[in-house]
């Protein structure tokens, strides 16, 4: 009975000791949340900073725009001929100046043909001429004296192509006389050939002859190209054909650029449209005008050389009360971003004209004044606030 009293008392006493154990952990519990609402933090509310992008904007000025066209070309003369003989025979001489790069005077003698056996011919011919022109003249007395026995018969007119008064002895001597006139006159030209003169003014692009060389009819004796009549052919693209300016007739007019450069030097010379290709150029879809190149007034290089690579600008038509602003300005679609004066930018649709390298030409969709945005924005919205800078210049088109 005493062990089971004291079985017991044990339990009774873990029952108490369980007891205080709870109530302790609950105390400390309360006592924790109690010392968390009295020491917990008061959240502040703190105003977040708004920021506004800042934007480089161009102011829009409308003005009549000049349009100014960039190409290149290449010089090139505007007569060159292959020079050939045109009787055989053998070389006795030609001109210091007729060799690859040399220049040559119009009507300078090239080459010389022996001729010898020319004048030969030519004086043979002559002689055959004068006995024709003899011959000629004795028929002619024959039928005046055969027209004055025909009177004295008194038998009235004579019939105009009768054997009575010579006629056909008549006519076969004149046509005699005109072939041996015409082979005095072949045989002289003979003669004539045997020198080779220069058509032109004009430079040696290669020279084919030397001193002592036989040649035919036909050889060809050297290539000449004109130094003082150049022109350039200017490709254009079928945009840059349209703003060309043209008067009443069609014909291109304006003043027209070249700029070569030779070394380290630049130099530049006048040129003014003479023609256009009538055709367009099906590979590359492009037209050409034809500019003469102009001397220009100075010692040095007054003309290009033939073959020199140049840039070429020309004067096109002029566009009335237009915008120039910065390409970089122009959105796809032809839509910029223009900001008022609050700082508030908009989206405008406008007609672009041309463009440039670094300008678009706007007709429609901008007044004088509007300023464009030139910063690119990250999602841009209507309304959107913005700060504006300095405003830039128009650059000018090329």
């Amino acid at each position: 009975m005493n062990e089971k009293l004291e079985q017991d008392r044990k339990i009774q006493t873990r029952a108490v000791v369980s007891f205080v154990i709870i109530l302790a952990i609950i105390g400390i519990t309360i006592l924790g949340i109690i010392t968390m609402v009295i020491n917990k933090r008061v959240a502040t509310e703190e105003e977040k900073e708004r920021i506004v992008p800042a934007v480089v904007t161009a102011e829009v000025v409308k003005s009549d725009y000049a349009v100014k066209i960039s190409t290149q070309g290449v010089v090139e003369s505007t007569r060159q001929t292959m020079l050939a003989a045109e009787v055989g025979g053998r070389v006795m001489e030609i001109s210091p100046n007729l060799k690859r790069g040399g220049v040559v005077r119009e009507g300078e003698r090239l080459v010389q043909i022996d001729p010898a056996d020319y004048r030969s011919a030519l004086a043979n011919s002559e002689v055959g001429s004068a006995d024709a022109e003899l011959a000629l003249d004795q028929e002619r007395a024959r039928v005046e004296q055969a027209q004055l026995d025909w009177e004295k018969l008194g038998r009235g007119a004579a019939p105009t192509n009768s054997l009575v008064l010579r006629a056909p002895q008549l006519a076969a001597a004149e046509a005699r006389a005109g072939s041996a006139r015409e082979e005095a006159a072949r045989a002289r030209r003979d003669v004539e050939r045997t020198e080779i003169l220069a058509p032109f003014a004009a430079g040696v692009r290669s020279a084919n002859v030397e001193v002592g060389a036989v040649v035919a009819p036909g050889t060809m004796v050297a290539e000449l190209y004109a130094v003082s009549e150049l022109e350039v052919r200017l490709p254009l693209s079928l945009e840059d054909f349209g703003f060309l300016s043209r008067d009443e007739s069609g014909n291109v007019q304006g003043e027209v650029m070249l700029i070569g450069k030779i070394g380290t030097k630049e130099y530049s010379w006048k040129a003014i449209p003479v023609r256009l290709d009538p055709e367009i150029e099906r590979e590359t879809l492009s037209a050409s005008v034809v500019v003469k190149v102009e001397p220009a007034d100075r010692a040095e290089l007054p003309l290009p050389p033939v073959g020199l690579f140049v840039n070429a600008e020309l004067g096109g038509e002029t566009l009335p009360d237009v915008a120039e602003i910065p390409r970089r300005g122009l959105l796809e679609g032809n839509r910029v971003i223009t900001v008022d004066a609050a700082g508030k930018i908009d989206f405008r649709e406008v007609e672009v004209l041309r463009l440039t390298e670094k300008t678009a030409v706007v007709q429609k969709g901008l007044e004088a004044g509007d300023r464009v945005v030139l910063t690119r924005l990250t999602a841009p919205v209507v309304g959107m606030v913005v700060e504006i800078e300095a405003p830039e210049e128009p650059e000018e088109g090329k």
